[in-house]
């Protein structure tokens, strides 16, 4: 039993495909719900009408999505990877200790890693960000695919599962496909072991 990666289902492949459709055609520069972190690795935002239809499936009512006041919206995300690129190792926000997400579009080489708390901190320092519009801890290694693993998981197209965001992880595309990935996080940051409990007893309509 893993300690940091749960899978609870598939989503129909027409909500996959809607919600693939609508974030591709938010993915553009100018859009104020992009943040762009470079060429290959950008957020998109939900905006009030894809956080209306997220809740449209999503049922369970113990867990209360996370909102932005500033910003007058949820923090509800997709990341838009590019194929052939990444994310160094890392640990979420500040104070994240877990998220669902959906993988909305991926490739069958893509993987997810999580990485020994004693070993990366041996090799790398944290570099904190707060620039007030995202918070992490990010370790300064740059050649992360190098680096010994834990543990390593592989999604498919409409996977729905739990990620321990509070132990040092990374990802990667391989492939042909951009890698989307849907992420919710959710209010007073519950640990992963809670929001498993919670979603596995209660999750969305119509899961596979």
């Amino acid at each position: 039993m893993s300690n940091n990666y749960h899978f609870l289902g598939k989503l129909p492949a027409d909500i996959v495909s809607f919600f693939k459709n609508e974030i591709l055609q938010r993915n553009q520069k100018d859009s104020p719900n992009v943040r762009h972190i470079n060429d290959s690795y950008q957020w998109v935002h939900f905006d009030d009408y894809l956080h209306k239809e997220f809740l449209k499936i999503f049922t369970n009512t113990d867990l209360k999505i996370q909102w932005w006041p500033e910003k007058a919206r949820p923090i509800q995300k997709a990341f838009v990877v590019a194929p052939g690129t990444g994310m160094r190792i890392h640990k979420d926000g500040m104070h994240c200790k877990a998220a669902l997400n959906i993988a909305i579009s991926c490739n069958s080489n893509d993987w997810v890693r999580w990485y020994d708390e004693d070993t990366i901190n041996a090799m790398g320092n944290v570099v904190a960000k707060n620039d007030g519009e995202a918070q992490s801890r990010n370790i300064d290694i740059a050649d992360f695919e190098s680096v010994e693993y834990i543990e390593e998981i592989h999604n498919s197209e409409g996977d729905v599962y739990i990620v321990n965001t509070d132990v040092y992880h990374s990802f990667k595309c391989n492939g042909t496909n951009p890698r989307i990935i849907i992420q919710t996080k959710f209010d007073k940051w519950p640990d992963f072991e809670t929001v498993k409990e919670s979603l596995t007893k209660n999750s969305f309509i119509n899961l596979l």
